[in-house]
């Protein structure tokens, strides 16, 4: 028999789309006995503000650098396929993040999912312990089982091999086999086809890093006039231009989308706006500018009709009142010739004006930090090159090149150097 327990560490795990920097593993047999261990060193590859800064300056023991100059997991991914189809079962601690990340990878990169089963130690240990409603960490686990195990803690293949220690730990208590213990708790199995991931979250979460980074996000999907989204809105208002399929059912028209609408639905009003947009519409935040009203009306998980309060809240003796036309919200999607159903589905939309030159952005900090960006960029580009094999040449007196090689030596650099990065 042959037991495979493995961990992840990530660059970021984000909006729950994970990007994997370790893979690592041991292999043993049924007597815990080490056959192979080892740790693939993964380059994420994501921008610089993509990257969960608390884990990469807290939690991970490389430096940014070290992950850049490795290879991407489509290179590891022959051998990580190779291990899971080589062993009879898969242990780790707390796996579903690591499971879902996999997933992830193998979606990202267009590459079969890996089908297994897999069995949560943490799960395990909750049952030995009787402790179901509270979180066990890895550390913990070793502690109360008077284990010492190997300190390099968020190592991946130190925390594979530690998982390791705990499992083995709990049987020699327990003087039971594993597979009682499997029989005896079924909650820690498992199987990765549970962690389906879509394509769309992958472009939702790159734009909304980016805007997390820019301080225009707050990772939800609310739209309030409190809130980082605000400033997105207005943001994406202030530049969003026709494109794709254009028509003019909208044109001249002025139109306001009922704030009851954008509380729960911030991606999608985004989407609203370029499509009206394409219709030949502008989109506007203040309902009194507006000449067409959006209004929305729904029912509550109590079921009970939550009218659109909106248009009388505003003075009935203001004027511009009386100019504003009113639909309903869905027979604005059928002039659309959209579903809310469809709507949902929609990716958020692009904000790549942001890094145009003609793009309209009002406030300074997002501009210092676009700048940011930008120079990580050539940093990013300027660390990477100094670490490649430079050929020089000069050539014999026949004209003929004569070659040779030298290697630059490069300072190392912390992703906590690159945060604090100031443009001048």
């Amino acid at each position: 028999m042959r037991y495979l327990f493995f961990d992840l560490e990530f660059a970021s795990s984000y909006y729950k789309i994970f990007e994997i920097c370790e893979f690592g593993y041991v292999v043993t047999d049924e007597n815990f006995q080490i056959l192979e261990r080892n740790n693939f060193i993964i380059n994420p590859q994501i921008e610089l503000h993509e990257w969960d800064w608390r884990s990469a300056k807290k939690i991970l023991t490389r430096d940014v650098w070290e992950y850049y100059k490795a290879k991407s997991f489509p290179y590891f991914y022959e051998d990580i396929k190779k291990i899971f189809n080589s062993v009879d079962f898969v242990f780790g601690h707390t796996l579903e993040s690591d499971a879902k990340a996999l997933n992830c990878e193998c979606k990202r990169y267009n590459l079969p999912n890996l089908e297994y089963d897999f069995y949560d130690v943490k799960w395990m240990y909750k049952e030995y312990k009787e402790r179901k409603n509270k979180h066990t960490a890895l550390v913990k686990i070793l502690d109360e089982l008077n284990i010492q195990g190997e300190q390099n803690l968020h190592d991946a293949e130190t925390d594979a091999y530690n998982t390791m220690l705990g499992l083995k730990g709990m049987l020699n208590k327990l003087e039971m086999h594993l597979s009682d213990m499997i029989e005896l708790c079924p909650s820690a199995k498992d199987n990765s086809n549970n962690y389906p991931v879509d394509l769309v979250d992958f472009k939702n979460k790159r734009i909304i890093s980016l805007l997390k980074f820019l301080g225009l996000s707050n990772w939800k999907n609310n739209l309030e006039k409190s809130c980082e989204n605000w400033k997105s809105y207005l943001l994406f208002l202030d530049n969003v231009k026709p494109e794709g399929n254009l028509g003019s059912k909208f044109e001249g028209k002025k139109i306001a989308l009922s704030p009851s609408y954008g509380k729960q639905h911030f991606k999608q009003v985004l989407n609203l706006i370029q499509l009206i947009t394409n219709q030949g519409g502008d989109v506007v935040s203040d309902v009194l500018q507006a000449n067409l009203f959006v209004k929305y009306e729904y029912y509550d998980k109590k079921g009970i009709l939550k009218i659109d309060q909106t248009l009388k809240n505003i003075s009935e003796e203001n004027e511009a009142l009386n100019k504003i036309e009113v639909i309903d919200f869905a027979d604005l999607l059928n002039q659309l010739e959209i579903t809310e159903e469809e709507l949902d589905k929609l990716p958020m939309v692009s904000f790549d004006f942001l890094f145009k030159k003609e793009a309209i952005i009002k406030d300074e900090n997002v501009i210092l930090k676009i700048k940011i960006i930008n120079n990580n960029k050539n940093i990013k580009f300027k660390k990477l090159m100094k670490n490649r094999k430079v050929e020089k040449y000069k050539r014999d007196r026949y004209g003929n090149k004569i070659v040779y090689s030298e290697s630059e030596k490069e300072k190392r650099m912390t992703l906590g150097d690159l945060s604090c990065v100031i443009i001048k």
